[in-house]
């Protein structure tokens, strides 16, 4: 649904598209190896399904912001079975020219969010029985991959460790590990820029084309970032040491049990001052600080998520973005 002020300050009309876009290791997946996109502990990962719901788009135009329009409808998308170059999803005509700032939202799935076609409608029923924004479906592989999970919480049954140690924590073989994780992760996202210009450019009598983002490394990010993303490490055994039971999947439940103190894979590489979520009381809330991350603009373009910038090495001019 799409709702407009027709007022239009600069004479000139113009159209406005907008695309959900996945990062390409969402699609991709990540491996190892030393550089920085690389899974820097050994692990290959890749998704099966990454499910979010997206939707909830406004405009402001800058040269006078009491001029708005929105599309309220939300989507549930597979991020990892949508074009690379991006699905068409919400689209504006007739705005007034000019440059319009753009928020967006990842909110929970209700049954009034639109199931996309490469959703399945059991996934859409599970994320919408518990309130999820994303249901996150993937494999992790290590030819010498081991679970080494806090000893005072493991319950190995028959298992036996396989000699190595973490900590105090006896280590068990583990070369394949599935991670299936689902999260409330209600979001907005915005006003959002990308180059340090704010939002995108309507021009007059044709249609201008931009692009949300959703990126999937932030997950094996080694903490928040105050600087580049350059400066990121990407680890995954983390969630390796999650599998409690070591049936070979991480599971919420796992996630929720586990303090990070009790992980000494969170050691000093990791950073996890400026968590847009605070306390980190559980691994599951690291989980999910991560999932919050995620939204962009234009690939690499920087929004502040629910009012504060997470900062990845971007200026922001204040001015030029209207405010």
């Amino acid at each position: 649904m799409l709702n407009r002020c027709e007022d239009n300050p600069s004479g000139g009309k113009g159209n406005l598209s907008v695309l959900i876009e996945p990062e390409g290791v969402i699609i991709n997946g990540l491996v190892p190896g030393n550089e920085v996109i690389n899974i820097r502990d050994g692990w290959t990962i890749y998704f099966d399904k990454y499910l979010t719901a997206v939707g909830g788009i406004v405009l402001r135009n800058i040269a006078d912001d009491s001029v708005e329009a929105s599309a309220l409808d939300t989507y549930v998308l597979d991020l990892n079975k949508i074009p690379a170059s991006g699905l068409p999803v919400w689209q504006f005509d007739d705005l007034a020219s000019g440059r319009w700032n753009i928020s967006y939202n990842t909110p929970v799935v209700t049954s009034t969010t639109r199931i996309h076609e490469t959703v399945l409608l059991e996934d859409y029923h599970q994320m919408v029985a518990n309130g999820w924004t994303y249901l996150v479906d993937g494999v992790m592989t290590k030819v010498d991959g081991q679970s080494c999970p806090p000893r005072e919480l493991a319950t190995p049954g028959d298992l036996l460790p396989n000699g190595q140690m973490s900590g105090n924590n006896p280590c068990y073989d583990a070369p394949t590990l599935r991670i299936k994780l689902g999260a409330e992760v209600a979001t907005v996202y915005g006003p959002c820029e990308i180059d340090h210009l704010a939002g995108a450019v309507v021009p007059v009598g044709g249609t201008q084309t931009v692009a949300v983002t959703l990126h999937g490394d932030h997950l094996f990010f080694n903490g928040f970032p105050a600087g580049s993303e350059g400066g990121v490490t990407r680890l995954a055994q983390w969630i390796a040491d999650c599998d409690l039971n070591l049936d070979g999947e991480v599971t919420n439940n796992e996630l929720l049990a586990i303090t990070p103190a009790a992980l000494p894979e969170i050691d000093e590489r990791y950073q996890l001052g400026g968590s847009p979520l605070t306390p980190l009381y559980t691994m599951y809330d690291y989980f999910k600080a991560q999932l919050k991350t995620q939204g962009h603009f234009q690939g690499e373009g920087e929004c502040p998520a629910d009012g504060k910038w997470l900062d990845h090495g971007h200026s922001h001019d204040l001015m030029l973005m209207g405010y």
